[in-house]
């Protein structure tokens, strides 16, 4: 781009990479303590408050972005994985896509990421949610997928929830944020945007007797076939 916008726009990509460049050393060391048992929680906890640090910075250019990492399931030869988020919302996708392009070469051990990736299966599996003081598994909710009519190229999905999976944080539909919790960690937040219409929710007491986990949504999604339920 030769506009001054488009200039405008490198610059504040710019901005940001060098405030993550200050921070890799670090990030790097942060990454590396995890694997130490005795030192996970620290490290943990250092890059809870790295984040919002990076995720100031990504927000200079654009308000819908974000930054969180990534320790459990990075790419081959990576110790940390730094992903710039919309937090699903559309709005800042394309942002979040213009700066992880706009990206230098990183430190190895560190690599950068478009969106939140899904979670690995057995992670979701063990994933539980306190409710109310009551104990929700993500792997327990269900889900069933058909191509949408009202949003071409997407599919709408039915979430089968527990009851006790109901907070007050819900937002039109009770359930709707333990369901969606465990919607974006099956399918990951690019599909999310790209491949979801609306999202209904069922609540149920047996929400795994019907449809499948989240995690094998994705070759549905992605437009091929769907594992057995």
């Amino acid at each position: 781009m030769s506009s001054k916008g488009g200039a405008m726009a490198r610059a504040r990509a710019a901005r940001f990479w060098t405030v993550v460049q200050g921070q890799a050393k670090e990030l790097l060391a942060t990454a590396q303590a995890l694997e130490n048992p005795a030192a996970r929680d620290q490290a943990t906890q250092r890059l809870y408050d790295l984040a919002p640090v990076l995720g100031k910075a990504a927000q200079a250019y654009h308000r819908e972005l974000g930054v969180e990492f990534n320790p459990v399931s990075p790419p081959p030869g990576s110790r940390l994985e730094i992903l710039v988020t919309c937090d699903g919302n559309g709005a800042g996708a394309a942002a979040v896509r213009e700066l992880v392009a706009a990206a230098p070469a990183l430190p190895a051990g560190l690599n950068v990421r478009a969106f939140r990736p899904p979670m690995p299966p057995e992670v979701i599996e063990v994933s539980e949610v306190e409710v109310g003081g009551k104990g929700v598994k993500l792997g327990d909710i269900r889900f069933t997928a058909t191509p949408s009519a009202a949003h071409a190229g997407r599919f709408d999905i039915q979430a089968f929830v527990p009851w006790q999976a109901v907070t007050p944080d819900d937002r039109g539909n009770p359930g709707s944020v333990i369901a969606m919790l465990a919607l974006g960690h099956g399918i990951g937040e690019e599909r999310l945007l790209e491949r979801v219409g609306e999202v209904r929710i069922e609540l149920t007491f047996q929400p795994a007797a019907q449809g499948l986990r989240s995690w094998e949504l994705c070759p549905l999604l992605d437009g091929q076939a769907a594992p057995a339920a």
